[in-house]
């Protein structure tokens, strides 16, 4: 027989997550949402790719890892900066023939348009915002929220109803 489970209990839970979810978003994943974002309203220059390559690392689990280490060149009001910043937020991948089309993409001697922070010429990307994916994952703390409302509601429904 299951041990039924003290509403009290469970609703200082409910409160627990919901409060957990949404402080990291607000103070976590939301600033870095924000940045990826405004950098889409950056000026832009022109620039070129000095490095493309390769990384690869094991993670804790023994796997393989790759990144791609991009770096250009490009000017501000005549003066030289040095960027590495493919995106807001660059990480790695398990997945090698992805980073090989970033690579192939972001060859040396590459053209390319930069993104770069009017108050802070020196931080620039190629690509703005946070993508599909991205976007999706810094959403991830409201899924507490979420999960939490739930629980209130399951719970209230069981203490009206008696299921």
């Amino acid at each position: 027989m299951r041990k039924r489970q003290s509403p009290l209990g469970t609703l200082i839970f409910a409160v627990v997550f919901f409060v957990g979810g949404l402080m990291a978003y607000q103070h976590l994943t939301k600033p870095i949402a924000e940045e990826a974002e405004a950098a889409k309203e950056w000026p832009t220059t022109s620039g070129v790719i000095t490095l493309s390559e390769l990384n690869k690392t094991r993670n804790n689990e023994g796997k393989d890892m790759y990144s791609a280490t991009i770096q250009y060149d490009y000017s501000v009001d005549g003066k030289k900066y040095n960027c590495s910043g493919i995106r807001t937020l660059d990480g790695s991948t398990s997945s090698k023939s992805s980073v090989k089309k970033t690579l192939k993409k972001y060859a040396k001697g590459t053209s390319v348009l930069v993104h770069y922070d009017p108050e802070f010429p020196n931080t620039a990307v190629l690509q703005p915002g946070t993508g599909f994916l991205l976007g999706m994952l810094l959403k991830l703390p409201l899924l507490f929220c979420i999960i939490a409302v739930l629980m209130v509601v399951k719970l209230f429904k069981s203490l009206l109803f008696g299921r």
